[in-house]
């Protein structure tokens, strides 16, 4: 009988193992139109569905959740999660990050008023300017804040910054009304923000810089293993005809490089 019930444990247990798998835990922070949340509390947008088809090419079960900013780099740092997205990609984090491959090609840049028909080739012309930008701490006013010290070091006439919450699209708006001089956003977060808010009454002036986004991995939680098995799917989706472009044009989103010398200026893991 002892040896019965032994055996029936063992049956139970191999069947437990052959059925189930590991599940990656993937989160981000909503940064529309890249992911959010819509009304029903359905998580969107095509980093998301990007992810998603990595995930099926993998055979992989991925859950998804949504955290606020500062929590979700908390929590991806300690490997309370198994990944995070989108994020840049820098010096300090990769010491602690895997980046996966690039999914995306955005930029940030300078809107001003409609009524502002001033040529802007760089921050001379943007000397004196009040410029408002989503924070507090976001990438984008660290950004705006090197902006002004680089500008007080080129002795110009520095930016003032005007740095709040904008989920409401206030800056926008308070741009439309010329409370501002200039609104520094990304790109694609801009235009997003404007038509949610029914603006129009501007015009995006000025490209600062390209930036590519990424899935990051904890080095200290996650094995090297995951993130090449999860590089490699991106890379045979990615590759597929006409993918990116469905993808990512629609947002008025770049399609990013993925040939070999981008992956080994990051130091992405793929082989």
């Amino acid at each position: 009988m002892w040896i019965n019930g032994l055996k029936l444990l063992i049956i139970s247990v191999l069947a437990i193992n052959t059925t189930s798998s590991y599940a990656l835990n993937i989160s981000g922070a909503e940064f529309s139109p890249f992911v959010q949340k819509d009304p029903n509390g359905k998580i969107s947008g095509p980093f998301l569905e990007m992810i998603k088809d990595v995930c099926k090419e993998m055979n992989e079960e991925c859950q998804f959740s949504l955290l606020p900013n500062k929590r979700l780099k908390h929590m991806v740092r300690h490997g309370q999660v198994d990944a995070g997205f989108a994020y840049g990609w820098n010096e300090k984090r990769a010491e602690y990050l895997y980046y996966s491959v690039p999914f995306m090609l955005t930029e940030y840049g300078f809107f001003v008023p409609a009524s502002n028909h001033k040529q802007l080739k760089s921050p001379v012309d943007f000397q004196g300017y009040n410029v408002g930008v989503s924070g507090p701490k976001s990438n984008m006013s660290y950004t705006l804040h090197k902006i002004r010290e680089q500008m007080i070091k080129d002795e110009l006439e520095p930016i003032s910054i005007y740095e709040t919450e904008d989920n409401a699209g206030k800056l926008i708006r308070m741009l439309e009304l010329n409370r501002l001089d200039a609104y520094f956003s990304n790109k694609a977060a801009g235009f997003t923000i404007a038509k949610k808010v029914g603006a129009t009454k501007f015009r995006y002036a000025w490209q600062y810089k390209e930036l590519l986004y990424f899935v990051v991995f904890p080095k200290k939680y996650i094995d090297k293993d995951t993130v090449r098995k999860f590089n490699q799917a991106a890379l045979r989706v990615f590759a597929k005809k006409g993918y990116l472009l469905d993808k990512l044009q629609p947002w008025s989103i770049s399609a990013p490089l993925t040939d070999k010398a981008t992956l080994e200026k990051y130091d992405i893991i793929y082989e």
